[in-house]
């Protein structure tokens, strides 16, 4: 009996231990990520990093008109967002009024995932179009994947060298100043 006694014991002690280590580790993580701000992620964390190649792609804009990697020039803001992404609509107005200071044709906005008839989808090409080249596409459609889009919103500048086209700059930065409507 005494031995039962020894090993209840035991285990019970081992068993606390885990469960104060564990709640260690859990109050560890918890204060990591509450000090982890927007600002400390890297600049390619959701896509592909500043000076990768973008991939080759060929898809259609929501007009009909066709667009592929070589249709990007030096200077093009491309924009993925997402109907079913809450960040995505709260960024939407001030996007498409930073799209706005964009020079023709460069800009291009990718909508990934909705539907066509999907109300939010919907809202996004209504705001964006006019200000952007807009391709309406799957979540892992030809876009996405050529720019390695893993997170929503994100954007980027791309420069043309050649034949390639290249990841410029990564972030809410390649957005310009929207421009101020004359009175």
């Amino acid at each position: 009996m005494p031995y039962l006694i020894a090993a209840v014991v035991l285990v019970g002690a081992l068993c606390l231990l885990d469960l104060l280590l564990t709640v260690g580790l859990v109050r560890r993580l918890r204060a990591q990520q509450a000090a982890r701000t927007p600002a400390d992620r890297p600049a390619d964390e959701g896509m592909l990093p500043p000076g990768a190649v973008v991939g080759a792609f060929e898809t259609r804009t929501v007009d009909g008109r066709s667009l592929n990697v070589r249709d990007l020039d030096t200077g093009t803001v491309v924009v993925f967002l997402s109907p079913g992404c809450p960040p995505c609509h709260a960024q939407l107005p001030r996007v498409a009024a930073a799209l706005r200071a964009v020079p023709a044709n460069g800009a291009v906005a990718v909508i990934a995932g909705g539907t066509d008839e999907d109300a939010e989808t919907e809202q996004m090409v209504k705001e964006l179009g006019p200000v952007a080249r807009v391709v309406h596409e799957g979540t892992s459609g030809p876009v996405s994947r050529a720019f390695a889009v893993r997170a929503f919103p994100v954007m980027c500048r791309v420069r043309a060298a050649g034949d390639v086209v290249v990841v410029e700059a990564v972030g809410e930065h390649v957005l310009p100043s929207p421009v101020a409507a004359a009175p």
